[in-house]
């Protein structure tokens, strides 16, 4: 038995005595945190920083599933610096996942974008709706909720295939292709085509623009030591915030007067505010860079490692392409036929099980707190395990396998499987990202077979999707059935059972 699945079963029956069960499993009131400080605890954080995933899961192995490392830096205090400034607060598990995701006005999620100086572009980017809390919350959550309930997402169901079959067609069949920028390029297609208004050259360079800015905020310069000084990573991601906004202004103010139900900025630019006033340019700037971050990251980063999988899992692959082909026979995908297939679905979901696309997701305590009954300072930051929540071996046996018939038998709970989170925060979005990469995988599928390249490296980094590092070269063949997994290299391997 690997040690995670041997932790798992030592911690449960540690604290098994002490806990009342519910649909989750064990409660977490009773769970005992790790306490680890100065050197040991700075230990564990520079493993965080060299290898998030692997580091969790070690610690988990080693200390449990809540540890709190306090104390890393006594001397560097600076109300920025997330990964020195601690306590910083390590938690896996449906229980605890829960206690944090039911409680979102005491534990508010950090921002997807930088956050910086008072009165900086970087400060007011971060203050949109994963931000907010109370009244303000509701406001904007009710406003841009309704393009993405069900109904509306599955109007959007036939422009959704246009868009998808429209992109995907145009692979050069017979070349190589780099898989991650064409899996990006197809779901940001769709989503800024329905969610934005459209896609051309201005929304295609404020996409961009975000993802970039976005990677800079969690790439680990930036988050241990946020210091305004020249040519330090913290002050470029200064800079590139001031353009972003000056470019998102420019281009929000092109949708004054526009009425589309459907387009999220449009909404924001033309909608009272939580106030009942005229939005001005701070409520834009702070809800749109968070919107395109949202809409996007996610739902690319599961494409890719999706593709990923099945090239190495021929007989699933030929499985899901034989029922698609039932399904469908010559038809473009729809959104109607990939809600009917089973395996698709199963596919998703397993993939996402194993490599979510948010796999550490943070929190900040609003107040002097407490989690599993144990105090926890006001300011501290919690990071909650989704990546190790979501291999617990007693929900999900053989955890690092990519096994999609396990869903015909399993119903986890949302904090079991805490993919779009869970609670009352739950993503707004899920169903619509959730039909956009189902529709954009099975255009792929049924037009295309690809083979990673012989011998490539994978590796990957979280800003705060997991993404590969480096290109990853496949070949694009048409679509002949032949599938057949090929050897490749790096740390995928350490979070993925090939």
């Amino acid at each position: 038995m690997r040690p995670f699945a041997r932790r798992v079963q030592n911690v449960e029956k540690q604290n098994v005595d002490n806990m009342s069960a519910d649909a989750d499993g064990p409660r977490s009131a009773g769970t005992e945190p790790a306490r680890l400080t100065g050197i040991a605890a700075l230990r564990w954080v520079l493993r965080l920083v060299r290898n998030p995933l692997t580091a969790v899961r070690h610690c988990y192995d080693e200390f449990g599933p809540f540890v709190l490392l306090a104390d890393v830096l006594p001397f560097y205090r600076h109300p920025r610096a997330i990964l020195l400034d601690v306590p910083l607060v390590l938690i896996a598990g449906a229980p605890l996942h829960r206690e944090i995701l039911e409680d979102p006005a005491t534990w508010r999620p950090v921002s997807l974008l930088p956050g910086g100086p008072k009165n900086s572009a970087a400060r007011r980017m971060a203050a949109g709706l994963m931000r907010m809390n109370g009244d303000r919350h509701a406001h904007y959550r009710k406003m841009l909720a309704a393009p993405l309930r069900r109904t509306s997402v599955e109007e959007m169901g036939p422009r959704m295939s246009q868009l998808a079959e429209a992109d995907i067609a145009a692979w050069p069949v017979g070349e190589t292709i780099e898989l991650w920028r064409c899996a990006q390029r197809a779901l940001r297609s769709i989503t800024l085509g329905l969610l934005f208004g459209g896609e051309d050259d201005e929304s295609r360079a404020i996409a961009e623009m975000v993802a970039d800015l976005t990677a800079q905020k969690w790439a680990s310069g930036s988050l241990a030591f946020p210091l305004n000084l020249p040519f330090t990573p913290y002050r470029r991601m200064l800079r590139a915030s001031a353009m972003l906004e000056d470019r998102i202004l420019t281009w929000a103010s092109t949708k004054r007067g526009c009425d589309d139900k459907h387009d999220l900025a449009a909404l924001i630019v033309n909608r009272p505010d939580a106030d009942g006033q005229p939005a001005n340019e701070a409520t834009i700037a702070g809800h749109i860079p968070s919107l395109y971050a949202g809409a996007t990251e996610a739902g690319q980063s599961t494409l890719f490692w999706t593709l990923i999988l099945l090239a190495q899992h021929p007989r699933v692959a030929g499985q899901l392409l034989r029922e698609l082909r039932e399904r469908l026979g010559d038809d473009v995908p729809s959104m109607q036929a990939v809600q009917e297939s089973p395996l698709l679905d199963a596919v998703v979901k397993e993939s996402m099980r194993l490599i979510p696309p948010v796999p550490l997701q943070m929190r900040v305590a609003q107040e002097d707190t407490t989690l599993a009954g144990h105090r926890i300072a006001k300011h501290s930051r919690v990071v909650l395990g989704t990546f190790l929540t979501t291999r617990m071996p007693d929900r999900y046996p053989e955890p690092d396998r990519f096994l999609p018939e396990r869903w015909s038998s399993i119903d986890p709970t949302p904090f079991e499987y805490p993919v779009f989170g869970a609670g009352p925060r739950i993503c707004p979005g899920y169903w619509f990202g959730l039909n956009a990469i189902k529709v954009t995988l099975a255009t792929i599928l049924t037009r295309y077979r690809i083979a990673i390249e012989p011998g490539t490296r994978i590796d990957y980094r979280i800003q705060p999707t997991i993404r590969p590092t480096g290109p990853v070269r496949a070949a694009l063949h048409r679509q002949d059935g032949a599938f057949a997994a090929t050897p490749i290299r790096g740390a995928i391997q350490d979070i993925v059972r090939l």
